[in-house]
């Protein structure tokens, strides 16, 4: 269920260097389902924000290579989108 709740906040392609409400609920479903964006500080679970950094697409990365979706560059696109 979590994923397809996710899928309503998800309107616009993100990455690096963005900022927005949809980054920080990006790094939330990313934090949630163990592709952590750190242990500590910002980004941590309970401490997401709305920069979309280095971290961000590290994690995001991790989650595409997991599930499949090529490229995993980290691009939080179409693709990403559709499988949430």
């Amino acid at each position: 269920p979590a994923i397809n709740q996710a899928n309503d906040k998800f309107t616009r392609d993100l990455q690096i260097g963005m900022i927005g409400n949809d980054i920080k609920e990006l790094q939330k479903f990313l934090n949630s389902h163990d592709y952590i964006i750190t242990q500590t500080g910002p980004g941590s679970s309970g401490n997401e924000t709305t920069a979309f950094g280095t971290l961000t697409r590290d994690a995001l990365m991790k989650f595409q290579e997991a599930n499949n979706i090529f490229p995993a560059a980290g691009y939080f696109g179409p693709k990403t989108r559709a499988f949430i």
